[in-house]
This record gives C-alpha cells, sequence and structure tokens, in this order.
C-alpha cells in the first residue's frame, strides 16, 4: 500500500506540474496570435478554464489524500509527508481563492463583448497569473520533495518510499 501511495503521490504532483506549464504555454501562444480576434481568444480561455481547474482540483486533492494516507500508514519519514502534505493543502486552497475571487469575476468579463477593457480585467489577469505561480509553485516544491531519494538509514526497509 505504500508504494502505490507514494506513486500516486509523485504522479498527481508531477502531473499537475506538467498539465499547467502545459496550458499555460498554450495560452499565451493562442493570446500572442494574430489569428485570433479579442472575442476568440476570451471564449477560448472561457472554454478552457473549467477544465484547467478540474485537473488542478482533482490532482492535488488526490496528491493530498495520498500523502496524508502515508502519514496513517506509516511513521517513516513523517516530516517530509507532511511538508507535502501541507504544499498540497496550501495549494488547494490557494486555487480555491484564484477560482472563486479572481477566476469567476475575470470570467464574466472575458463573456463580455468589451469585457477586456475594463478597468479591472488588467488587475484580475495579473492576480490571476500571480495567484497560479505560487499554487503551482507549491505543488512544483511538493513534488520535488516526495521525489527525492530518501536518506539511507542504518537499517533498509522494503516499506520505505520506493
Amino acid at each position: 500500500m505504500n508504494r502505490f501511495l507514494w506513486t500516486v503521490l509523485r504522479f498527481s504532483l508531477c502531473a499537475w506540474v506538467g498539465a499547467a506549464t502545459l496550458f499555460v504555454v498554450t495560452g499565451i501562444r493562442e493570446v500572442t496570435m494574430t489569428d485570433f480576434d479579442a472575442a476568440t481568444k476570451n471564449s477560448l480561455a472561457a472554454t478552457r478554464f473549467p477544465a484547467y481547474y478540474a485537473f488542478g482540483f482533482t490532482l492535488v486533492a488526490v496528491a493530498g489524500a495520498s500523502a496524508f494516507g502515508l502519514i496513517l500508514t506509516s511513521k517513516e519519514m513523517r516530516r517530509r509527508k507532511t511538508v507535502v502534505l501541507t504544499l498540497s493543502v496550501f495549494a488547494l486552497i490557494v486555487m480555491y481563492l484564484d477560482h472563486h475571487f479572481i477566476y469567476q469575476p475575470l470570467e464574466i468579463m472575458m463573456l463580455e463583448p468589451e469585457g477586456r477593457l475594463d478597468a479591472d480585467f488588467f488587475r484580475y489577469h495579473q492576480w490571476s497569473k500571480y495567484i497560479n505561480c505560487v499554487s503551482v509553485g507549491a505543488c512544483l516544491i511538493a513534488s520535488f520533495v516526495s521525489a527525492c531519494p530518501a536518506r539511507s538509514s542504518a537499517v533498509s526497509n522494503s516499506t520505505s518510499d520506493s
């Protein structure tokens, strides 16, 4: 069970960081293309972001649940597991705050024909970039912490993290 939880934990964190990075790269390319008008760019963003949040919440919640399961099933490397769990919960809270207080108002502006001209649009968009960097950054750190090899101990145990 321990190995399974470590695998799920590592996969979920790394999958989310990779998916979020791909989303950002694709989004930047779409926004900077001259082939799309503002309405199309807004429509593309409004289509993609619900999936972004669905994947993010799911993968980070699975990682957090795996970390919590690991804490409950084994006392080894408890500090490492607690750090990963804390970062996962932190990322989930930040993602929720972003979705509720930044993305939803931004989406309303994006769906209006002149929404990008709203004075708050740029401010919300900037905040969205910053807060997403914080949540994905927390997951990136958690993925490194979970993926780093455990220190060698005097007694090797087959139920450790690998």
